[in-house]
């Protein structure tokens, strides 16, 4: 019991800091969006909310009724998603760090004045989104519920589908510093993708 309440403590608070200190505000972002990511700027958002909120009531609700003992293997996995979700929220501070300091937007209207390819960036290319979909895996192995798994494979889906766009523009603004960047740095998994 107390390392259900322990990862769902982990997960709450570890959710809170991130939309707290998130690098986008969504309604600039969305004015000046194209199109395509008007669309799915709101939809990665929602399906990636509802995977963390689902994660969360699936850990929740058996601290109300009565539950069985959790078995060894629930319990590690249950710290296995606790250290995956805190590598990917260090990850996302890192990032977050490198994009502005903590207590700022990033200005989303107008094209980034540099291309980033150090710190976190010499890792993928979207960190951040890397970084969101390590904290989205956390809450899936912990659960290892079949809804949480395909909700985290929605937001996967949907994640990827934002890198490819925002590489549309940095394509546009950076055009051969961002093709040799491109070349030698994977878009959101280390030397896989």
């Amino acid at each position: 019991m107390i390392t259900r309440a322990a990862t769902l403590f982990v997960f709450v608070a570890g959710w809170i800091v991130i939309f707290r200190y998130r690098s986008e505000h969504m309604t600039t972002k969305l004015a000046a969006a194209t199109p395509a990511e008007r669309r799915w700027i709101p939809l990665t958002t929602a399906v990636v909310s509802l995977h963390v909120s689902l994660a969360e009531l699936l850990i929740t609700l058996p601290l109300f009724g009565p539950a069985p003992a959790p078995t060894t293997i629930e319990t590690r996995r249950w710290l296995a998603g606790i250290v995956v979700f805190l590598v990917g929220l260090a990850l996302w501070f890192w990032t977050r760090r490198a994009l502005a300091p903590l207590g700022r937007f990033v200005d989303t209207v107008t094209p980034p004045p540099r291309l980033l390819i150090d710190g976190p960036y010499a890792l993928v290319r979207h960190p951040l989104m890397l970084a969101t979909l390590l904290c989205a895996f956390g809450p899936a192995l912990a659960t290892n519920a079949v809804l949480t798994w395909s909700t985290f494979v929605a937001s996967a889906f949907c994640i990827a589908k934002r890198c490819a766009q925002d590489e549309e523009t940095l394509w546009s603004v950076f055009g051969d510093a961002y093709a040799g960047y491109a070349a030698r740095t994977r878009r959101l998994v280390p030397f896989v993708w």
